[in-house]
């Protein structure tokens, strides 16, 4: 139950003490309101008491729905008494949705089952676990989402009854940041790793093909051996290739911008992949205009081979690839929408992750290289399967100056 505010230049252990500062604003403004309103039950006879009661919670009141983040407060039976506007914002649910229903609505399994079960035990021994205290757990929105937050939750009594105040802080950019920095670090190991390849296999590699070439070359034309030498320098080059997409992936160079025109681009693209015997029945289709492009030409065209030829194989070289190009916003749109059977639901996720692959000779490494490529220009990139059937991938890249 976290907010975006890890964005800023505030470290993250400094957010945790604003969400501790925040929450005791919090509960000392619902501590106030309620004992004005006891106050206030005891002395009605005084209009000038009253008018500053009204004052004292409209003014705490304000402090409550002004917090960051969410301010939940429940009873001894979980029942929710308040709900301030940023915990509606995280959950997705108004104040008069929830209010007196079980906080439990709020949480995942297997939060949600063992609650109850932790408040009756806390309030029967004192034991407590997350009282007065807080860790990361995780949030449950209303359209059955969820995502981690730092939930804070303190004790108060008012009235001889126990309340419980929870303060809930969106941990949703901070956990995405450390995935980034997780995976920036996996991918420079990766980077050294294809380096000691490169160095240590690929020249001898280079040696070793050169030499089958050789032995092929003195072969008589009769001779059997002559396919399996072939096969054989097939398969080095194919190796070749792997440690070349491997070495892109890992260390992508950044990119060299000039003036470029998008669409005559991908026709050069298309015209050099159609000379491939196995795509002669895939038919490209070019349309659209944008502005010229501030890029580097030589990675787009192996953005742009990458995916044409994913939506080739997926159409097993059978069948059609629109390509559109337009302006929107300020970018340039590249959507390339195949005939194909479109990518299950339940792979979609890892499409762009480096390694997975659903062909029997793939590397793995098309789609999670064009990301990388697409995101060294400032880009992004998404995968989408239509109702009604094949699979579009958008490209859209901000227009930078040279």
């Amino acid at each position: 139950m976290t907010g975006g505010a890890l964005l800023s230049t505030v470290p993250p252990l400094q957010w945790i003490s604003l969400t501790v500062v925040i929450g005791a604003a919090g509960l000392l403004a619902w501590l106030s309101i309620q004992f004005a309103r006891d106050a206030a039950r005891q002395q009605l006879g005084s209009d000038e008491l009253r008018q500053r009661l009204r004052a004292s919670e409209a003014r705490w009141r304000s402090i409550i729905h002004s917090a960051v983040d969410g301010i939940i407060v429940i009873d001894a039976h979980g029942r929710i008494e308040a709900f301030n506007p940023a915990a509606e914002r995280l959950f997705g649910y108004a104040e008069s949705e929830v209010i007196g229903k079980n906080v439990h609505l709020l949480m995942p399994s297997p939060y949600h089952e063992e609650h109850d079960t932790y408040l009756a035990r806390y309030l029967a021994t004192g034991c407590a676990k997350i009282i007065g205290t807080g860790r990361e757990v995780a949030g449950l929105r209303k359209d059955g989402a969820t995502f981690p937050i730092h939930l804070s939750v303190g004790e108060i009594t008012t009235g001889g009854e126990r309340r419980f105040t929870g303060i809930v802080h969106d941990l949703t950019a901070r956990v995405r940041i450390e995935e980034q920095l997780r995976e920036r670090a996996s991918l420079a190991k990766v980077g050294e790793m294809a380096a000691v390849i490169a160095h240590e296999v690929k020249n001898p590699l280079a040696g070793v093909r050169g030499a089958i070439q050789v032995f092929r070359d003195r072969l008589s034309p009769d001779s059997g051996d002559g396919p399996i030498l072939a096969e054989i320098v097939t398969r080095i080059d194919a190796l070749d290739r792997l440690m070349k997409d491997l070495l892109l992936f890992a260390r992508p160079p950044q990119p060299r911008r000039i003036q470029i025109d998008v669409v005559p681009l991908i026709a050069m693209t298309v015209e050099l992949i159609c000379q491939d015997p196995l795509l002669e029945g895939v038919r490209v289709e070019v349309a659209g205009a944008a502005p010229p492009l501030a890029a580097d030409a030589e990675m787009l065209k192996i953005v742009f081979q990458n995916l044409l030829v994913n939506a080739a194989h997926a159409m097993q070289g059978q069948g059609s690839v629109r390509v559109s190009v337009c302006a929107i916003d300020g970018a340039c749109r590249i959507s390339f929408a195949d005939s194909g059977p479109g990518i299950p639901a339940d792979i979609r996720d890892k499409i762009f992750t480096a390694f997975f692959t659903t062909k029997t000779r793939g590397s793995g490494l098309g789609l999670a290289t064009a990301k990388r490529l697409v995101e060294a220009h400032h880009g992004n990139i998404r995968i989408d399967c239509p109702a009604a059937g094949g699979t579009t991938v958008t490209i859209e890249l901000p227009t930078i100056s040279v």
